[in-house]
């Protein structure tokens, strides 16, 4: 977010409290660009495993076992067992995704208040608007 005040410019000194607010809007605004990341992140893990669920799927019939990575080691699995281990990962990175929907709502809700309540004593001489 871009947050630059002009002071000079309107005359008006910014309290330290009024500072505060304006450091908890950068906050909350580099907060949401993480979140907007690890959505993406695990938007993109989400993907990966529905496209290995294909493939197993796919080669189900011509394979008695697929290696299933856990950690930093593959584990030879049936295509049940990988397709229930698919499952459980896809069912755990959707659970995080709301999660931080909810996180990011939560925190868009304190911008929007800040920003209005900043807006309302500075008028044009803030902006408090994303990059």
């Amino acid at each position: 977010a871009v947050v630059s005040t002009q002071s000079g410019h309107y005359g008006r000194d910014i309290k330290y409290e009024d500072q505060e607010k304006i450091n908890q809007f950068a906050r909350y605004n580099n907060k949401l660009l993480e979140i907007k990341d690890d959505l993406t992140a695990k938007s993109k893990q989400l993907q990966n495993l529905t496209d290995a669920a294909q493939d197993v799927e796919e080669l189900e019939l011509s394979e008695d076992s697929f290696p299933f990575q856990l950690g930093e080691v593959f584990v030879e699995m049936t295509a049940e067992q990988t397709n229930n281990m698919i499952t459980t990962y896809k069912a755990k990175i959707d659970k995080d995704m709301q999660a931080l929907k909810d996180k990011s709502a939560d925190i868009e809700t304190n911008m929007k208040e800040l920003k209005s309540e900043l807006y309302g004593k500075f008028g044009s001489a803030i902006n408090l608007e994303y990059d």
